[in-house]
């Protein structure tokens, strides 16, 4: 399934101007133009990752951008149970995407930001889930009734 740029700004509360800085600090979401479906499971993910650093954290991520692309690269082609064993780890050297024994093998009183993705990837689920219960079939505006088949 690809997702639109409306759908993820939805998804993530994200505002218009919002994410258009970002598509231009970031290369990784620069390469998705126009309206269409053109992001994969594993983009949202990138971009909900992007989203936290700035409203949890309060990141500006243009101060971050060079360290940021390769890991959200990474993203783009991995499935979400996948990227649910893996943790974003952003500092002075750069960013990467790991599993959890690297991060685990990190050495101490290093300032980094370390996010697991498998908590972002279940408030997607939560929050798609919740969309489609939203999205309730309108009632028929005619009865439905037997069709049968011609010269019968």
């Amino acid at each position: 399934m690809r997702y639109t740029q409306g759908q993820i700004r939805e998804l993530l509360s994200v505002p218009v101007e919002t994410f258009r800085a970002w598509r231009s600090a970031l290369p990784a979401l620069a390469r998705h133009k126009g309206h269409g479906p053109t992001f994969t499971p594993g983009d949202l993910v990138a971009v909900a990752l992007v989203s936290e650093l700035v409203q949890v954290f309060g990141v500006r991520i243009g101060s971050v951008a060079n360290r940021l692309n390769p890991p959200l690269e990474a993203c783009h082609g991995l499935s979400w149970p996948v990227l649910e064993e893996c943790w974003l780890v952003l500092d002075a050297e750069g960013g990467r995407l790991v599993q959890a024994d690297e991060v685990a093998l990190r050495p101490a009183g290093r300032g980094s930001f370390v996010i697991g993705c498998a908590s972002i990837v279940e408030r997607l689920r939560s929050g798609l889930a919740a969309a489609e219960v939203e999205v309730a079939q309108g009632s028929l505006p005619f009865p439905p009734a037997v069709i049968s088949a011609a010269g019968g």
